[in-house]
């Protein structure tokens, strides 16, 4: 018999484990599967260990699907695993498929993640991103009971990620996520800050992942720059200390600082963790009693605060910082970035132009009366001849692919197709202080997070979920759709609070022609 105990702990409101499981191509998955055996008898007999986390491409685009198994563990466990989903290189029906899979195979937890850049770029062609927003939003359209989680990263140090990281949250939840799960970070002040925002904003479950950090994998990190994951100089510092001077290699002391952080989660209100980087259970053992150690030194807060202190102290004094040197914005900061005056002047120009040629008065009816009778020919030699009119127009001035369902009024005019993900809805969790993931520009998403504050329109970010672009419609025009009144559907998300998970948590109403004023509904540009 299995049971959904990551249901049941967050019915209960009680404080859980869940443990990270990355299968990859480098490894045999039934190999890995079989050294598993031990923790997996450690979980069915633990009550905190209520799940294996099953990731999704980690490693390489040709790891095993994590569908087979999550199946395995809850054959092994009798508990259910929570599935990861990665929209990288994948469309709505990739997801789907992953769907249909996972009934088959009885399971019912997802998390469900844009993902990060692909480790190998194709040769020719550009990676499609199915954003997590809207594959959200899927996922409980068809599964209403399941309990479907969204990600945060709120180790953000710069006042327009931060606030487009928060914003695109409150879209995940109203889209349907009763569960968030927050990226890997060492910064107590930035965990306690995400409770904070969840809790006044959007009342659901927080999970913090947590990882053993070594000072070999903090250098693998840095590295790699892995995506989202910020390891400051004085932290590595403190690891490689540790690691060249204590006679363990600082072991004790990463086991310590893990136990820290757990305990912590729990005193700041997280209703668990997912705990990277352990796998063997005389580990998962050590760090039950390192928790509980650290449970008997630190009852509150105060007592926290200097064992964390203690923690991050090296031999020579120095406290390590979590947070990059000279970037301390704060949620709750007083709002200092605004658009510049070309950004401004940028987005009231071309909100006018869409109002008189898109939307109304003489110019719009005429010419919608000339593209209207192109609707569904768009393969004709007139349908071509527009495509390339639209982008020869559009490109030079907005960066257009022609994806054929333009977004721009509902993206602040900046076209989401210059996001190397593509990305509509919101930031991924990969930016570095307003640094795109992929390191050549500044996230658009940030430009979007000032021009939307200075034009008082910020509730777009929070709460118009635009759908994805289906790639049958892609390089074609998208003026006579328009004109025609099938342009991009917006899905207004109410507020509220979705609760723990159940039937009817976070869902969200839907008016094809989206229920806010005529003058504001988002058509093309």
């Amino acid at each position: 018999m299995t049971v959904n105990a990551l249901a049941e702990a967050l019915a209960q409101r009680r404080f859980f484990w869940s443990l990270e499981f990355i299968p990859s191509v480098d490894r045999i998955l039934r190999d890995d599967l079989s050294k598993l055996g031990g923790i997996a008898a450690v979980m069915r007999t633990t009550p905190i260990l209520v799940t294996f986390a099953v990731t999704d491409r980690v490693v390489s685009e040709r790891d095993p699907e994590p569908v087979a198994a999550a199946s395995s563990l809850l054959d092994t466990t009798g508990k259910q695993p929570l599935v990861h989903f990665s929209g990288k290189g994948r469309e709505t029906a990739d997801l789907e498929r992953v769907i249909d899979r996972m009934r088959a195979n009885d399971l019912s937890n997802i998390l469900v993640l844009t993902g990060d850049r692909v480790k190998q770029e194709p040769v020719t062609g550009r990676v499609r991103y199915l954003e997590s927003v809207p594959a959200i939003h899927r996922v409980r359209a068809l599964c209403p009971e399941w309990i479907i989680a969204g990600a945060l990263n709120p180790f953000k140090y710069c006042e327009e990620e931060g606030m487009a990281q928060y914003m695109k949250l409150e879209k995940k939840v109203g889209a349907g996520a009763n569960l968030v799960i927050t990226q890997i970070g060492f910064d107590p002040v930035k965990l306690r800050e995400a409770v904070q925002v969840v809790s006044e904003n959007r009342a659901v479950p927080l999970v913090a992942n947590v990882l053993l950090l070594s000072a070999a994998r903090a250098r693998h990190m840095r590295r790699n720059q892995l995506a989202g994951i910020t390891i400051t100089d004085s932290l590595m510092n403190l690891l490689d200390a540790e690691a060249e001077r204590l006679p363990d290699r600082g072991s004790a002391r990463i086991l310590r600082r893990l136990a820290l952080q757990i305990v912590g989660v729990e005193l700041a209100g997280y209703a668990g963790v997912q705990i990277t980087g352990l796998h063997a259970p005389e580990k998962v053992l050590a760090l039950e009693e390192a928790v509980e150690s650290a449970k008997a030194d630190c009852p509150d807060q105060v007592t926290w605060d200097e064992a964390w202190k203690e923690a991050m102290t090296g031999s020579d004094g120095e406290i390590a910082d979590p947070a990059p040197q000279g970037h301390g914005w704060r949620f709750g900061d007083p709002h200092r970035h605004r658009a510049t005056l070309a950004e401004r002047a940028r987005f009231l120009v071309l909100d006018a132009v869409h109002t008189a040629i898109f939307d109304r008065g003489p110019i719009a009816a005429c010419l919608g009366a000339l593209f209207r009778p192109l609707d569904g020919r768009e393969d004709t030699v007139a349908g071509r001849a527009l495509h390339t009119a639209e982008r020869a127009i559009k490109r030079p001035l907005v960066g257009c692919d022609t994806c054929g369902m333009c977004r721009l009024h509902a993206t602040q005019y900046v076209c989401p197709e210059t996001c190397p993900k593509g990305l509509a809805n919101g930031p991924c969790g990969g930016t570095t202080l307003n640094r795109c993931e992929f390191g050549d520009r500044e996230c658009i998403h940030s430009r979007k997070y000032r021009i939307a504050a200075s034009a008082g329109i910020e509730y777009q970010l929070r709460e118009w979920l635009i759908q994805a672009v289906p790639n049958e419609i892609r390089h074609r025009t998208s003026w006579p759709a328009h004109f025609a009144g099938k342009g991009p559907s917006i899905v207004q998300l109410h507020r509220g609070e979705p609760g723990l998970p159940g039937p009817d948590a976070g869902q969200a109403r839907r008016d094809e022609r989206s229920p806010v004023p005529s003058n504001h509904i988002p058509r093309d540009a």
